[in-house]
């Protein structure tokens, strides 16, 4: 099952996101925007895991979040990956909180290399995917739209957990299924 590691985020952060994408839909633009109940941040993608390896998966990400303790992060800047002529993703970042989410993503990257998962090719960059960008079509437009964006505030979260999830590709899009919280 493909897998990987998230922090959720609460349903008035998400209906914020939801009215920003509901504004750059407007753009004459190619992008596979991400439905409101799948906005999260992933702390790390694990690909394809066996469920019997999920017992162990559960028992490292737990080691690897002990030491933390909860947090709060606030979600207040819009960017692209890359940043320049051909973005391939929008995102929502956070400000405050964002050293650490970095922090609880390090510490998972660290436990799940020692247990032989592969470590991320990038470094972290805390942020919540909002569309796959499919072509260049609209791209300038999309910056423009960006960057005159009056409200970038989307509000805040408390951290309190990670959560394991299962994600099912199908054809209307990734399904999301919580398999584990993990309290911090």
């Amino acid at each position: 099952m493909r897998a990987f590691i998230s922090v959720e985020l609460p349903d008035e952060v998400k209906k914020k996101i939801a009215e920003l994408i509901t504004e750059l839909k407007e753009i004459d633009l190619a992008v596979k925007w991400v439905e409101t109940r799948n906005l999260h941040i992933t702390l790390k993608f694990l690909g394809g895991v066996k469920e019997n390896d999920l017992d162990e998966l559960i028992e490292i990400s737990t080691k690897a979040v002990a030491g933390s303790s909860s947090f709060n992060a606030r979600f207040e800047s819009l960017g692209t990956f890359p940043e320049g002529k051909n973005p391939r993703v929008i995102w929502v970042g956070t400000e405050e909180g964002g050293d650490k989410l970095c922090q609880l993503a390090e510490s998972l990257e660290n436990e799940l290399s020692k247990a032989g998962f592969k470590r991320g090719e990038k470094a972290f960059k805390p942020h919540i995917t909002i569309g796959r960008i499919k072509g260049n079509k609209g791209v300038d437009k999309l910056k423009e739209k960006m960057m005159n964006y009056k409200n970038p505030g989307f509000g805040a979260a408390l951290i309190d957990r990670v959560h394991i999830m299962k994600s099912t590709l199908t054809p209307k899009g990734p399904v999301y299924e919580t398999i584990k919280e993990v309290r911090l």
